[in-house]
């Protein structure tokens, strides 16, 4: 149930946005109060710059408790930047995600909770007087610092920056109503895989190579070509309440088309005040050159929020 839990909560937001009631001798749906809430105009003329910082906090602590426990400290920091600029037909749009936060228990070494380096950029040329747009997306995904299997503390590490980094570079269409919806369809795209520190090829320290990230010992390199199909979509489900969601999707032409590479986040943002929040956020996650196993991350804090620009 946890697994499934984001989507659940999605999909009962988008339900519930359908339920209709009679007013006035009216029918009056709650789908058309939502859309009253969205910024649903078209794409503004000109610089739109938009930011996000979050310090999220969790934190446990004990005293001569009977039913045992750790103290314990969690510290996340995030970022999220948007800038975006429209002159005439031609639309370009940035995007810079970073997040990186630590886990402390008592008596323990610190261990990473989150990790995360998302850099896209997007140029589209407007089809006509029409919605969609004729676009080239170039995306860089990676990590701050080293990685580990925590549940093998003999184990060296298995990830650091740029190792495994991930270079995507698209073209296709894409569909951009407005600043909330996003749908991206690029058939010719090529995916590189980065592997910049040797090490992660011998996790365990033992001097035997293996195979990472799709990549063999002696490469450093992965080329892919195939098509991505990409979304994104954000709401507000009710006063201070938000959520964005992201999805994608990517098969390689060259080789086992069927193993697609599939990703979903969702950050569900509950605005208490102009400076505080609580946020909940989920990832799923599934490369078959990975461990071929369906990922999961979910976090949950409350902390501090500063935004700026246009929401």
């Amino acid at each position: 149930m946890k697994k499934i839990s984001p989507l659940i909560i999605s999909a009962f937001f988008t339900s519930y946005t359908y339920a209709q009631k009679v007013q006035g001798g009216k029918v009056n749906t709650e789908s058309a109060k939502l859309a009253n809430k969205l910024d649903t105009t078209k794409k503004q003329e000109g610089w739109s710059i938009r930011g996000t910082n979050t310090l999220l906090l969790n934190q446990a602590a004990f005293s001569n408790w009977v039913a045992g426990g750790i103290n314990s400290i969690a510290l996340t920091a995030r970022a999220d930047y948007e800038f975006n600029l429209k002159r005439g037909k031609n639309l370009w749009e940035n995007r810079i995600l970073g997040g990186y936060g630590l886990r402390s228990e008592e008596g323990n070494p610190a261990t990473k909770v989150e990790d995360i380096l998302d850099i896209t950029s997007k140029y589209g040329y407007q089809l006509g007087k029409s919605n969609w747009y004729s676009a080239a997306a170039l995306n860089i995904k990676t990590q701050f610092a080293k990685g580990y299997d925590y549940s093998k503390p003999a184990q060296s590490y298995i990830s650091n920056a740029f190792s495994p980094g991930y270079v995507t570079l698209g073209f296709g269409v894409d569909y951009i109503p407005n600043d909330n919806f996003q749908l991206s369809i690029h058939p010719l795209t090529s995916r590189f895989t980065i592997i910049a520190d040797k090490a992660v090829f011998d996790a365990d320290g033992d001097g035997i190579l293996t195979d990472a990230y799709g990549a063999k010992p002696t490469e450093n390199l992965v080329y892919q070509l195939g098509a991505y199909v990409g979304g994104r979509y954000k709401v507000k489900l009710m006063e201070n309440i938000f959520l964005d969601n992201r999805f994608g999707i990517f098969t390689n032409y060259l080789e086992k088309p069927q193993n697609m590479v599939l990703s979903y986040s969702a950050i569900l943002d509950m605005k208490v005040n102009k400076f505080i929040s609580t946020q909940i956020t989920a990832d799923l996650f599934y490369d078959d050159n990975q461990i071929g196993k369906l990922q999961l991350k979910e976090t949950l804090g409350v902390g501090l929020t500063y935004k700026f620009g246009r929401y």
